[in-house]
């Protein structure tokens, strides 16, 4: 269990460090006001941007459950523990911009994928639990 902890919190690191930092602070847009650093049209993505978000989020619905069972209980539950982390990195994300003028985007779209990621995260963690238990009997 100890390792899981420490697994998670490496992988949580990893995640702000990929989401937070490096905090560029002002001109690093021009003068683009922070509210154009909102997105909020679902489904208008790069798509290597999704993927990327789907598979950042992934270890989050596998960690998750094996951590705290009562989160990964349901897919409902696992999916507001991935929206309440993604929408913490967003909203850290716009405070960072609105203060510092770091001009990281804010898109509804991370939502969805980070959701979505640690939805598939789980869905893999049940079919793994399901071969070795199939293996083991």
């Amino acid at each position: 269990m100890l390792r899981l902890r420490v697994l998670f919190l490496v992988y949580a690191f990893g995640v702000l460090a990929v989401t937070v930092v490096p905090v560029r602070a002002f001109d690093y847009w021009g003068h683009v006001p922070w509210q154009a650093m909102i997105r909020w049209v679902p489904f208008v993505v790069d798509p290597v941007s999704m993927v990327l978000n789907v598979v950042m989020f992934m270890p989050f619905g596998v960690l998750v459950p094996l951590l705290w069972q009562w989160a990964g209980a349901t897919a409902l539950r696992l999916s507001l523990c991935a929206l309440g982390a993604s929408l913490s990195i967003e909203l850290t994300q716009l405070l960072l911009d609105i203060t510092l003028g770091a001009r990281r985007t804010v898109d509804i779209n991370d939502l969805i994928a980070n959701t979505g990621g640690a939805l598939i995260g789980l869905w893999l963690l049940r079919l793994a639990r399901r071969e070795s238990k199939a293996l083991a009997g």
